[in-house]
């Protein structure tokens, strides 16, 4: 489909706005009592601890009696700064300024029996001086329908089509993409939801390009999901989660990986925690030779403890995030963690460049509700390497073998800080400086060893 002149004219002259496509999904997240619900991407609000993302007012609807329909149009608009910056994976600066553009367009048409059915396009660009326009076209982001209350007691819902995941937890492992291009996936997901309990079984289909030497395009790999959360009282909580990948690519294998998540968290008074902590196991058969076998056998792992006031104006929060690595990229066993969709920007700010794989990282985060519409914070981070040969995806291996490496592994430490401002419930601002100071590793892989600068503003705008 061909972009649309009268929508990027209107994306420019409305200083569009992004909005989350799960404004409707209960959230496995902690309660968190927002004066102003924020419309801002969560990965442009870097705040480590889940904010209210389930906040929906009330929409003006079209039609009468049973059949309703909700328009549901977002926008998005970003222009940004950057100095000494190369994006993850380019090899290039990408530019002085740059824009990011996204608008969302779509509606909910309501039936009778509790029956919703959701379609959503998004436009998504990324205008640099170096690359130039990418990817301004408009495609079809979800399209599913919703059942709700199968049961007498309303405890149980279906939904199937093409959707986003929406988030589980600290989204260390499941994590909807808000800031760029959304996640979406052809999938089915039953949800049974109590007061103290709530458990989704899903069904995903994914696609994956097949190797250039393979005799074949696509590869065809199947996520299975079991996603538990169980509120026993504000001080502890669980969520139980058992992931299930069958047939994914991963460092020349074909693998089949089983992921069992465990985590605690709650709060105490003004104290609140979480400890996490992922497994990966299963097996591996090579993609070109079935004759060759491998195991996988990763994890990762995050802690972390914060204080809030009573007037929950001020927080602090401090934690620690580790995800294995491969000690040795020569053999068959996997040691390198998976990153399937993670929000890596709530985690690790802008130095998010090293994914989630093969990373230590310690963060520290300070947030300031200066008042009902406009809060403050500072979010840290220092982080390095695991495993300084590894077949992960995030930051690669330098170049040669190992053992003519350094002995440095830092990745690097950055700062970010944000100025937020909650006009409305459908108009919302960000201002954001961010700083990255590179580490040895990160300068000898990335090529990189000036500090690298950004600062943008962000407008979102719901209509």
């Amino acid at each position: 489909m061909k972009p649309n002149p009268f929508f990027s004219l209107l994306l420019l002259l409305l200083f569009s706005g992004n909005v989350s496509a799960q404004q409707d999904e209960p959230s496995t997240a902690e309660p968190f009592d927002l004066k102003a619900h924020t419309i801002l991407p969560v990965d442009g609000v870097l705040q480590y601890m889940p904010v209210d993302t389930t906040y929906l007012n009330n929409p003006e609807k079209m039609g009468t009696g049973k059949v309703q329909f909700t328009p549901l149009v977002n926008f998005f608009f970003r222009p940004e700064g950057t100095f000494n910056y190369k994006e993850a994976g380019l090899p290039v600066d990408t530019g002085q300024l740059n824009f990011y553009l996204r608008g969302d367009f779509g509606g909910r048409l309501s039936l009778p029996k509790n029956i919703d059915m959701v379609f959503n396009l998004q436009s998504y660009g990324i205008y640099t001086r170096s690359l130039g326009p990418l990817d301004p076209n408009l495609s079809l982001y979800e399209a599913y329908v919703d059942m709700k209350k199968l049961d007498k007691n309303g405890h149980l819902s279906l939904r199937f089509g093409r959707m986003s995941l929406g988030k589980y937890g600290t989204e260390i492992l499941i994590g909807d993409d808000d800031f760029i291009k959304g996640r979406s996936f052809e999938s089915i997901r039953l949800r049974y939801k109590r007061n103290r309990w709530t458990s989704d079984l899903m069904w995903v289909q994914l696609y994956q390009p097949a190797p250039d030497a393979a005799n074949f395009e696509w590869n065809h790999p199947i996520f299975l999901a079991t996603f538990n959360t169980f509120n026993f009282s504000k001080a502890v909580n669980l969520d139980a989660n058992l992931p299930f990948v069958i047939d994914q690519y991963n460092s020349g294998y074909r693998t089949t990986v089983f992921m069992p998540d465990l985590r605690f968290f709650g709060q105490v008074s003004n104290l609140r925690y979480s400890a996490e902590v992922i497994l990966q196991t299963g097996t591996a058969i090579g993609i070109l030779n079935e004759d060759l076998k491998g195991t996988v056998n990763s994890y990762a792992a995050e802690v972390s403890a914060g204080y809030v006031t009573d007037d929950r104006k001020l927080s602090f929060d401090i934690a620690y995030y580790r995800a294995s690595g491969d000690d040795n990229t020569l053999d068959s066993d996997i040691k390198s963690y998976n990153v399937l969709w993670q929000n890596e920007h709530r985690r690790f700010g802008y130095i998010d460049a090293f994914k989630g794989s093969n990373v230590q990282a310690s963060t520290l985060h300070v947030d300031w509700k200066i008042g009902r519409l406009v809060s403050t914070g500072i979010h840290g981070v220092v982080a390095s390497v695991i495993e300084q040969g590894d077949r992960s995806t995030g930051i690669g291996p330098p170049p040669g073998s190992v053992s003519d490496f350094g002995p440095g592994n830092s990745i690097g430490m950055g700062a970010d800080w944000y100025l937020n401002f909650y006009y409305s419930h459908n108009l919302n601002f960000q201002f954001s400086t961010s700083v990255f100071s590179p580490g040895d590793y990160f300068t000898q892989v990335g090529g990189v060893d000036k500090t690298m600068v950004r600062m943008y503003l962000m407008m979102a705008l719901r209509i």
